[in-house]
């Protein structure tokens, strides 16, 4: 297995299916699971909600809260309220964040992340954080806005074009919710999915089933490694890349079979994020195919998140495509809800024209504290 006065966290409009491409070659993006905050847009009928507003020449409606069903009818919780939609009737449904989040959080929560994945040499760029890891991983290879009032203009996307150009590397950069423009002309060309940040409460560690020992240590093994990229994964860089932090705690857990053989394996970092607040990110979740639901995946997270209250951290993250409906489910399940969300874009080779770039499209004014 691999308030505040501005908007909640959204994403784009989607059908109620498994998955939609976005317009114009973006991202996938991610359907809302059962756990997930949504608003669901549908035509008034038969079998409907009445509308709230109760406007009696209303042809659509919508209803905001928790989705307790995605099969048909749709069933959202508002209000301790069970709310049935039919199917038929939905006309989109958008995904919100768990709670209201504001955009000085999700920086915050980005630094976080940051310095737990910085990539083996790293450098600041017009208030970007540029990384490079050997080309191990897209995180420890691309570049994140970590400041108030980093732009993708054309000087600072040229900046950082040149600062990988350096390193032999094409550009790539994380497009993250609502820190910067959603993808305007120029900018660069996604090369992901939707990427969904999930997070929550630490408290009292979940019961695991089964009887697996876990073993937490300092540095990753080679069998470890191994079970993370696959037997011919250079054993050097990968191991530089997930052991590098910034400024905080790293282990590696891992779980064995009877015969000594790798089953399941997970990362844990705590770091701090802008606001000097303890993060724990949990990462590298895998489970080989024949151990999967025995209870290993759980076992590790729960050392994981063990190990993580005790260095500090009263909530924790993970990173998921949105598209990965198994693991999505499976954080949810859990309690993981969504934060924020990401896409990575690869940046042209040429720079840019300041004509196409982002002052026409501004991201949303922030409001730190």
């Amino acid at each position: 297995m691999s308030g505040t006065d501005e908007p909640p966290v959204t994403g784009p409009e989607v059908p109620p299916v498994s998955g939609t491409d976005a317009a114009h070659g973006g991202p996938v993006a991610a359907a809302p699971m059962v756990g997930d905050r949504v608003v669901i847009r549908y035509r008034l009928g038969t079998g409907t909600p009445s509308d709230w507003r109760g406007a009696s020449r209303a042809t659509l409606s919508d209803v905001t809260g928790r989705l307790v069903d995605d099969g048909d009818p749709l069933v959202v919780e508002r209000d301790g309220t069970a709310e049935s939609i039919p199917a038929a009737a939905v006309t989109s449904i958008r995904l919100l964040s768990g709670v209201t989040v504001r955009n000085s959080e999700i920086r915050s929560l980005e630094v976080a992340a940051a310095n737990a994945w910085p990539g083996i040499e790293s450098d600041r760029v017009a208030g970007w954080l540029v990384r490079s890891g050997g080309g191990f991983t897209r995180r420890a290879n691309s570049a994140v806005p970590i400041e108030f009032g980093a732009r993708p203009d054309g000087p600072t996307l040229d900046a950082i074009r040149s600062w990988y150009r350096d390193r032999g590397r094409s550009a790539l950069v994380a497009s993250v919710d609502r820190l910067l423009p959603a993808g305007g002309p120029g900018i660069g060309t996604p090369v992901s999915d939707e990427v969904q940040v999930l997070v929550r409460d630490l408290g009292a560690p979940e019961p695991v089933s089964g009887s697996h020992a876990v073993l937490l240590a300092d540095e990753p093994t080679d069998h470890w490694l191994r079970a993370y990229r696959g037997p011919d994964v250079d054993l050097e860089i990968s191991r530089a890349v997930v052991s590098a932090v910034a400024d905080g705690s790293v282990t590696f857990a891992t779980v064995t079979d009877q015969a000594g053989r790798v089953v399941a394996i997970g990362r844990g970092a705590v770091t701090l994020s802008q606001r000097g607040d303890p993060w724990l990110g949990i990462t590298a979740l895998w489970t080989s195919p024949d151990h999967r639901r025995t209870g290993a995946a759980s076992a590790v997270m729960s050392a994981l998140t063990t190990w993580g209250t005790g260095h500090g951290a009263p909530r924790a993250y993970v990173q998921v495509e949105g598209t990965n409906r198994v693991a999505g489910g499976w954080y949810r399940r859990l309690g993981f809800g969504l934060h924020h969300s990401y896409h990575y874009l690869s940046l042209p080779d040429q720079p840019v024209p300041d004509s196409q770039m982002s002052p026409d499209n501004p991201p949303r004014p922030d409001v730190e504290g």
